[in-house]
């Protein structure tokens, strides 16, 4: 299956992971520096619970995206559909 790229401000990102993402489904989340790999437990209004599988730290872990939408830089989203990449651009 063929990977669906787009170009997003952050706004749009946060919109998508809160009504796009459900449990079960793949995330990688590169924050700032930070990358975080994992699957979706649950998604509480971009209140994220993930169980990362990350190479330096695993396990279960929360991230609020409603507070850190400005470090985002590149969200992957994989599910039954597809796979998702929204990579984050200034505003035009």
């Amino acid at each position: 299956m063929k990977d669906n790229f787009k170009h997003a401000t952050v706004d749009e990102i946060h919109n998508y992971i809160i009504e796009k993402v459900k449990c079960g489904d793949e995330i990688e989340l590169s924050l700032g520096r930070c990358y975080v790999p994992g699957t979706i437990v649950t998604n509480n209004s971009g209140i994220l619970q993930i169980d990362v599988d990350g190479e330096s730290v695993k396990g279960l872990s929360s991230i609020d995206i409603n507070e850190l939408k400005h470090f985002l830089v590149e969200v992957k989203h994989k599910n039954d559909e597809g796979t998702y990449i929204l990579e984050a651009v200034d505003k035009e």
